[in-house]
């Protein structure tokens, strides 16, 4: 995954806690390719094994092929990396907080010192201290990634481990959703699942005008909508679905048709 740095225009600036790129690991790139360009209208730049989406003139994530284990049923994940100052000391406190390293810390050619981890329940994302700097804060337009959240069965324990290894200095919880905050800044959340067969993961957030739209669309690009935007607890604002491939991401309208002032 190091083909391409995250960002085309370099910054210099590390912000700490905020989540900077997405790479998708799935068995067939192509497949994965077409289904967003068509639902989401992502330019996707195919090169081998590994294509970098854009969104616009904006570099946003990568697809990255992976072949599963033949004893595995082919899937797919969006695994997101999250800026932290020093890559080494992130890891080392994740494994002493309960997590463990799957690969790294490592420098990556163009991507910057980079470490694959698991929090103690399972979930993966990428500890990244980024060789350009990271993504300045700005309005994610349509089509960008709007939040990233995790989901988890320990709701206590898991915000005690990314408030600590990610420095995030508060939290917000309400509904059994926690929001985790640096500097003021809202950088992610953690919603309680019960469902025993889901195993803890981090889902992203895709920005979208009309949730409803999006997910009529879904199966007619071979993924499947898991709840559908009037399932949603927020009533048609968001919906989970599954790419042609079976990774996981959410979509969601913001601001809300309440916050808008629509019925």
């Amino acid at each position: 995954m190091a083909q391409v740095p995250i960002t085309d225009h370099p910054t210099g600036e590390i912000r700490p806690g905020k989540f900077v790129w997405h790479d998708l690991l799935t068995p067939d790139v192509q497949a994965a390719g077409k289904f967003y360009e068509q639902l989401f209208g992502w330019q996707i730049e195919y090169q081998g094994q590994y294509a970098v989406v854009r969104n616009g003139d904006k570099r946003i994530a990568g697809i990255l092929q992976v072949k599963p284990a033949e004893e595995k049923a082919a899937g797919a994940i969006w695994i997101p990396s999250v800026s932290v100052p020093d890559v080494d000391a992130a890891a080392s406190l994740a494994e002493k907080q309960g997590g463990k390293t799957v690969n790294g810390p490592v420098d990556m050619e163009k991507r910057g010192r980079a470490a694959l981890v698991k929090d103690p329940e399972g979930a993966l994302l990428v500890l990244l201290r980024a060789l350009t700097g990271d993504p300045k804060d700005a309005k994610a337009e349509i089509g960008d990634w709007l939040w990233d959240e995790v989901w988890t069965k320990s709701p206590d324990a898991t915000k005690t481990f990314y408030t600590s290894v990610l420095g995030y200095d508060e939290t917000v919880t309400d509904n059994g959703y926690t929001v985790f905050m640096r500097n003021g800044k809202w950088r992610a959340g953690a919603r309680h699942i019960h469902d025993e067969k889901q195993p803890p993961i981090w889902v992203p957030v895709v920005r979208v005008t009309d949730p409803q739209a999006i997910a009529q669309r879904v199966p007619e690009l071979g993924g499947v909508v898991w709840i559908a935007p009037d399932e949603a607890p927020t009533k048609g604002e968001t919906a989970l679905i599954g790419d042609a491939t079976g990774a996981l991401l959410l979509i969601q309208r913001w601001p809300s048709q309440a916050a808008k002032g629509g019925n």
